[in-house]
């Protein structure tokens, strides 16, 4: 089982484009049970990607839904690369559906920092809610 700020490695999930995809890490933002469009889900999480270069980090760090890991954001254990979190993206996931496990989770100060983001971002009706995996 996981909770609020663990960091979960999901086998195969649908894409915010609709294409499947394969072994990708997320950041659990709610662990509650609840319904949406009257399906039931069980967690909400955002993706997380890796930057590619120096150049592909400050490119994506202009924009405030992407919010940076750093290399030593995770209790622990440590990213191999400085990440971030699509924070403006919210996946609604069925775990009993969901192939997946516990790799890691966020320090207390990284996860507070997102949480307040992504609670900014849907105020503001920016928030992406993807339902394709329930």
């Amino acid at each position: 089982m996981c909770k609020l700020g663990d960091i979960i490695i999901v086998k195969n999930y649908i894409g915010d484009d609709g294409e499947t995809i394969t072994q990708h890490s997320f950041v659990v933002i709610s662990d509650e049970k609840g319904t949406i469009s009257g399906l039931d889900y069980t967690m909400v999480a955002s993706v997380i990607s890796s930057f590619k270069s120096e150049d592909h980090r400050k490119r994506k760090l202009k924009f405030e839904e992407n919010v940076e890991l750093p290399l030593d954001a995770m209790n622990k254990k440590n990213f191999k690369k400085s990440s971030y979190v699509k924070a403006n993206q919210a996946y609604y996931f069925n775990k009993k559906k969901l192939n997946y496990y516990v790799f890691a989770s966020l320090k207390d100060e990284y996860l507070d920092d997102l949480l307040k983001i992504v609670l900014k971002l849907n105020s503001e009706g920016k928030l992406k809610i993807i339902m394709d995996n329930l």
